[in-house]
């Protein structure tokens, strides 16, 4: 599902996505003065985009919202529960897990509704081929998926595509605003290799300097300041450190991407640090960062990732000017953990429609 083969054969669904989301931006700024509220935008259309690449169709309105709220409340749920530590106080939070219960009843049957919804579709023929969902359902595991194991993939399918690519679009197109510069020469970049046509996948690999916004982005801002946790099958020595086997270690991706030992001014936005020489993110070549993971648990959606990053990004920056919507005033870039690490103040920009 996460070969480039078949993310590619999704085009058709980010064309319409992306065209989607244009026109919602513009109305939406219409109707305040050019101000729009970034997140809620990108985050409806990358939840249209991965749905529709779990299920094979296009969800109703309803149906998007269900999923949504679904997913925030997955989000916002306690990350450590003191009953799993201190069994004898679950006395005490019986209404927590009573709230946990009756959300994974209503996910179970808004999925459910969906999976039948794309059985019926798939009958009479109504449904993009090569989905998500499809996938599983012919997979051959020598025992067939119960409906709970389907809607346990496909949650973690959306969640896992969604959050982290949104937060990571917000920082990027914080960045953009808030200097002018950089998003002129980006701009300058895609008139040149594309002209005046809507990029594509297939001119993203001829755009230098959209690849380093998003490697610096990634840099600065990755999703996560911590890898999840990885286990040390047998004693080892790292750094002239002796770890114990069995021992957990965090990677601290985020002051991996600012150390000062590594990285030049590494607390401001400098996409040309990219530019003119090799650099990967997968931690084959260097580890300075590892906003994907590395080695055999590298993030699988890496190149999906990348692929709707970059996309997005370009769309955006070549059809609408970007600016702080206070003018004047630079764009707040702290800090607040939620799944991954938002802007503490969600983005509110500007926008204007380029002169084509």
């Amino acid at each position: 599902m996460l070969a480039m083969p078949k993310i590619l054969s999704f085009k058709p669904a980010r064309v319409m996505v992306l065209d989607r989301l244009i026109i919602r931006i513009i109305k939406e700024s219409s109707r305040s003065d050019g101000v729009i509220s970034f997140f809620s935008c990108i985050r409806t259309a990358m939840f249209e985009l991965l749905l529709f690449m779990c299920f094979g169709f296009d969800l109703s309105e309803d149906s998007l919202l269900q999923i949504v709220e679904i997913v925030d409340a997955i989000l916002h749920l306690p990350s450590r529960a003191m009953q799993d530590f201190y069994p004898f106080t679950s006395i005490f939070f019986r209404g927590q897990e009573r709230r946990v219960s009756e959300l994974r009843a209503r996910q179970i049957k808004v999925y459910t509704s969906l999976i039948e919804e794309h059985k019926e579709r798939c009958a009479h023929g109504t449904i993009s081929p090569g989905s998500y969902l499809e996938t599983l359902l012919h997979l051959d595991t020598g025992m067939p998926f119960s409906t709970v194991d389907l809607v346990t993939l496909c949650s973690e399918f959306i969640v896992a595509g969604t959050d982290t690519t949104v937060t990571t679009l917000e920082w990027a197109m914080a960045r953009l605003a808030d200097d002018a510069s950089i998003q002129g020469k980006l701009l300058d970049e895609i008139k040149a290799v594309v002209g005046d046509r809507p990029v594509e996948e297939t001119d993203l690999q001829k755009l230098p300097y959209l690849q380093a916004i998003v490697r610096e982005t990634l840099r600065l801002h990755p999703p996560g300041h911590f890898l999840l946790p990885h286990a040390v099958s047998e004693a080892c020595k790292i750094g002239g450190y002796d770890i114990p086997a069995n021992a957990v270690v965090l990677f601290h991706v985020i002051a991996m991407g600012r150390d000062p030992q590594h990285w030049e001014k590494p607390l401001e936005f400098k996409p040309d640090r990219f530019l003119n020489k090799e650099f990967d993110v997968t931690g084959t070549k260097q580890s300075t960062m590892l906003p994907f993971g590395a080695g055999r648990r590298i993030c699988p959606g890496l190149g999906l990732a990348t692929m709707h990053l970059e996309l997005f990004i370009a769309r955006l920056v070549q059809k609408l000017n970007w600016t702080p919507y206070l003018k004047g005033e630079r764009v707040d870039f702290d800090e607040k953990m939620v799944f991954t690490v938002r802007m503490k103040n969600p983005l509110k920009v500007l926008v204007e429609q380029r002169n084509t």
